[in-house]
Parts: structure tokens; C-alpha cells; sequence
């Protein structure tokens, strides 16, 4: 057939496009290879009329999703294979559960299931939009990952998306944290704000500050609260405005108080995060929760500074990442702040690498000033997790002014970026890698999945680090996947010619 269709002048991706269409998928190199050993020379470059002019297949109408059935069969994928890696997970940390837990919405055809693990596919794919779908929406390894024969449509997926409500998102969130359960021992959490921009001229949207362009935009402005021990996220929330921004930090605390039955040990944000106030009432709280941020300063309270006599100032090595050190002065001591009772311990930063000194202030007066310095320091991680959001989740990307599908892209994030964490953690050597990375490395892949006698063999390409991979603990073992007919699925790792 190959031989045959470049007679008729086929270039090797036009054949293998004839050969797909066929059900009979095989490399770029394996044609190639076959062509060389005929025989046959490289086609002459050919012009736009001549390469149209071909009498390529008829166009394949897309079939429509639905539940997928077992059948002893075998097909392949050229670069989704990875994603079938995280079906033991959902199974064995109970992801599944909360998902119908969380009473998603579900369609005539489709269950509610099926919907957000069709849209979780493309979140561990990194796809660009879900309207980008297409590039995906006739692969057979994707519909497998959410129980379909092939993924739903881009209408499909926008107009679902609509249907979501916060209630959902939240009830998600709140089931999250008891799978990943171990990622927030610490009950110690970095808060950031987040303006994820709208590109529409009609959006009614607030103007909120994006520091990556240094100006005010149009914007959703969302909430990403990260555990900075494991760098798991642990909420978020796509639905403040500028009236209840401030109150942000205390509904984290109510929802991770309400989820867990104990409040947070210790939140570390920002100077502009919340208010005095808010400090007071985190304070004052049952739980006295602790707090650690930066006061805003003044001219007056850099004065301050100056006057502080020589002898209250010590100087101590910090230690950063990477081995490295960095010294500075450091003046530890206890002051007031207005709409706050009692004292508050400052602690003022000098010769840090900085013009200006940096005032930290907490309500813990037992811990060790060099700890929480690097506490404070550890907080630009949650930064980076969002720029992680940004590079390879898109999260800056929305492509409506409606909030309540925005908070639904965020809380698939999480999970995404979560699933992510959650693998990365058992891999040696890439345990700190972002997602971006590990989907580059491992699951960027190609396979042959074939059906048999009840289970599902997955013949993964050869790549470099795959004895990594089918290292890791669940990938050595069949597991049992019931919400996909009890099959067992495996994981080889084979060339796929």
C-alpha cells in the first residue's frame, strides 16, 4: 500500500494520513525506510496546485462521543499515551468519588464523570484552550481516559463549562484535600492573588494589577492558596472583586477549617493581601492563627530605622537554595499597629540585597527569627507555581468574561497541577521538576494500547527516561479501573514502530 499510494505521488505524512484513515497507523521513519529499501527518491518540491491536486482520502466525519465499550482490539497514539499514567492514580486516591461527589453536571449522553475527566485529559496535555480541542478530539487514548470513545466537541465543552457552578468547584476543592491527604501535614500555606487578564473590548470586568505587565488590566482576579512543603495547591477561588478581596484570607480559613476540622497553623502573603484588621481577627481568633506578611511602609518608619542604635542590630547568614548563603541585619522587636490589639513582632531587614528595608511582621513570638525569614522567603514559591499555571496550564488564556467558567479552568488546574505534583514526588531525581518538565520527559509519548481477554496493555515508544516511569509504583502493577468496566491496565514499555 505504500508503494502503491507513492506511485500516485503521496508524500510520506499523506500516506501516513491514508494508512490512519485505514486503521492501519505507521511512522514517518517506518515509511520512509520502506520507500528507501524500493527504491524510491524524495519527491521534487511541489506547488500548492500540485500537492492539492492529490486524490487524498475523503474527509472523515468525526464520530460522536459516547460511553466506551470493551472490545478486543488494538490502536495506537502518537503523543497522548501519558496521560492513561494518571488513570491508577484517580482510582487509588479516590479522585473518581469526589468527582461524582461534587455533582457536576451531567448531559443526555454523557455523565458527569466523563464530562470533567474529558476536560482534566486536556489540562494534563497542556492544551492551549479548550476550544483547541480538535487537535485531540479524534484520539481514541484520550476518549479512553474519560471513559468515551473519543473526546466530546469544543461546543460541547464551552457550552458544559456554562453549567458549572462555584458550588461544585468548592465541593471538589473541599474533597481534594482528603485525597491528596499528606500534602498539608504542615497546615503552614503561601496566599497570592492572581489577575488572570481578559482580552475582550466589551468585558465588564474590574481593573486589577498584572505585575507582569506593570499596569492595571481588565482582569478576573482568582486566589491560589499552595502548600509550600509539597508544593501541592490547596484552593482557589476565581470569584473576588474588589469589595471582598480583603476578606479572602479569612474564607480560606473557614472553607479549610470547615473541610479538615482544625484551622490553619500558619498564613504567609503579602503586604496588600488583606487588612489590619483581618491580622486582628485571625489573632484574636479561638485558634489564634498565625500570620506572617510584610508592613507597608513610610517615609516615617524608614526614619525609624536610622535611629535605631547599632548595637540592637545582628547580623546573620541566611541559607537559600541551592547551598548558597546570604547575609544581613536583621533587628528583631516587638511594636503596635493601628486596628490591631496589642503587640505585633517586626522584624526589619537591611543589606539583603535591597535599597529600602524590609519590615516582617507576625504574631509568633516563639519562632526562631532565621526560620521565619526563610519562611517568608519560601512564599515566592507560590509565584512560581503560578507562573507554572500560566506556561503550561494556560491559565491566562480565558476565553470568556464569565467568571463561574474561569473558577472551573482554575479548580481543573489544581487537580491538574496537583496529579502532576503527586507523580513528580515519585520519580527520583525529578521530585522539584514543574509540569512542564515531567510531561516533556515521561509522558509526551507515544503507544500501542491493545484489548484482551479483559485488560488494556499499554506498549509504551521508548524514550529516555521511561525505566524511570514504569518504575514508579503503580505502573509496575496491573490496576483495576471499575468505572471503565473493571478492566486491568498495564504498562510495557516496547517500541511502537
Amino acid at each position: 500500500m505504500v508503494i502503491m499510494l507513492r506511485k500516485q505521488n503521496y508524500a510520506i505524512t499523506d500516506i501516513r494520513a491514508a494508512l490512519d484513515a485505514k486503521n492501519m497507523p505507521l511512522s514517518l521513519d517506518k515509511i520512509n525506510n520502506i520507500l528507501k529499501n524500493e527504491g524510491f527518491a524524495a519527491l521534487p518540491k511541489r506547488t500548492h496546485q500540485e500537492r492539492v491536486s492529490i486524490q487524498l482520502p475523503k474527509k472523515i466525519i468525526p464520530p460522536e462521543s459516547v460511553t466506551w465499550k470493551y472490545s478486543d482490539e488494538i490502536f495506537s497514539t502518537e503523543r497522548a499515551a501519558g496521560v492513561l499514567i494518571f488513570l491508577p492514580i484517580l482510582q487509588s486516591l479516590g479522585i473518581i468519588e469526589a468527582i461524582k461527589d461534587a455533582h457536576f453536571p451531567s448531559t443526555s449522553q454523557l455523565s458527569d464523570v466523563q464530562m470533567v475527566l474529558s476536560f482534566l485529559s486536556l489540562k494534563l496535555m497542556g492544551n492551549t484552550r479548550w476550544s483547541h480541542d480538535s487537535v485531540w478530539s479524534m484520539d481514541r487514548v484520550l476518549g479512553l481516559f474519560a471513559g468515551l470513545n473519543v473526546l466530546p466537541k469544543a461546543s460541547t465543552l464551552t457550552s458544559y463549562s456554562y453549567r458549572v457552578q462555584r458550588t461544585s468547584n468548592l465541593s471538589l476543592l473541599k474533597s481534594l484535600v482528603t485525597c491528596f491527604k499528606g500534602a498539608h501535614e504542615e497546615e503552614e500555606f503561601n496566599l497570592d492573588f492572581k489577575a488572570i487578564p481578559h482580552w475582550g473590548d466589551e468585558s465588564v470586568l474590574e481593573k486589577n494589577w498584572c505585575g507582569a505587565r506593570s499596569r492595571a488590566m481588565k482582569s478576573i482576579l482568582s486566589l491560589i492558596v499552595q502548600c509550600p512543603q509539597t508544593g501541592m495547591i490547596s484552593y482557589t477561588d476565581a470569584e473576588l472583586k474588589h469589595n471582598t478581596q480583603n476578606d479572602a484570607v479569612l474564607d480560606f480559613v473557614d472553607f479549610w477549617t470547615a473541610g479538615k476540622g482544625i484551622a490553619p497553623k500558619m498564613l504567609i502573603f503579602d503586604s496588600r493581601f488583606t487588612t489590619y484588621d483581618n491580622l486582628n481577627k485571625l489573632n484574636i481568633s479561638k485558634e489564634k492563627i498565625k500570620f506572617l506578611t510584610i508592613r507597608r511602609r513610610g517615609k516615617k518608619l524608614i526614619e525609624q530605622v536610622n535611629e535605631i542604635p547599632d548595637d540592637q542590630w545582628q547580623t546573620l547568614q541566611i541559607d537559600r537554595a541551592k547551598g548558597k548563603k546570604q547575609q544581613m541585619c536583621v533587628h528583631d522587636r516587638k511594636t503596635t499597629l493601628s486596628k490591631y490589639d496589642g503587640e505585633i513582632r517586626e522584624i526589619i531587614l537591611t543589606e539583603h540585597g535591597r535599597q529600602r528595608p524590609t519590615f516582617l511582621i507576625t504574631n509568633d513570638f516563639d519562632l526562631d527569627v532565621k526560620l521565619v525569614i526563610r519562611k517568608y522567603a519560601r512564599r515566592w514559591m507560590v509565584e512560581q507555581e503560578i507562573a507554572e499555571q500560566i506556561a503550561f496550564f494556560h491559565l491566562n488564556m480565558p476565553s470568556s468574561s464569565i467568571v463561574i467558567k474561569v473558577d472551573f479552568d482554575l479548580t481543573l488546574s489544581l487537580l491538574a497541577h496537583n496529579l502532576y505534583r503527586y507523580l513528580a514526588q515519585k520519580l527520583p531525581g525529578f521530585e522539584q521538576c514543574n509540569a512542564e518538565t515531567i510531561h516533556r520527559d515521561f509522558l509526551d509519548n507515544g503507544a500501542m494500547i491493545t484489548m484482551k481477554n479483559g485488560e488494556a496493555s499499554v506498549a509504551l515508544k521508548k524514550k529516555v527516561h521511561l525505566p524511570i516511569l514504569l518504575d514508579v509504583p503503580w505502573v509496575k502493577r496491573s490496576s483495576t479501573l471499575p468505572w471503565l468496566g473493571g478492566i486491568k491496565m498495564n504498562f510495557t514499555g516496547h517500541s511502537v514502530t
